[in-house]
């Protein structure tokens, strides 16, 4: 226990860390639907086994890899939603 509070204890925050490990335990999710092991998902996908451990340990991973990953097992449409193209408004063009 921590012999001090900080903002995300109060707010409930969530770190860095937390939201990439979160990230991480949701593919592990669609990789498991998709009925493939962590050796499996690496040969289909090309990426090491041993990035693929380490991101559904640690949620650390490189764009590439995990745009490869998601190809591999049918979900690269969600990270395609993840950044769609916003909506302009004519200020946003005069600006």
């Amino acid at each position: 226990m921590k012999p001090y509070l900080e903002l995300s204890d109060i707010f409930q925050e969530k770190s860095l860390d937390d939201r990439m490990i979160e990230l991480a335990s949701r593919f592990k999710a669609y990789r498991k639907k998709a009925g493939l092991t962590q050796v499996q998902l690496s040969d289909r996908s090309g990426v090491s086994y041993g990035t693929v451990k380490r991101f559904e340990r640690t949620g650390k991973i490189s764009m590439d890899s995990l745009w490869m990953l998601s190809m591999a097992i049918g979900c690269d449409d969600q990270l395609d939603a993840l950044f769609s193209a916003p909506m302009l408004t004519a200020d946003d063009l005069r600006g």
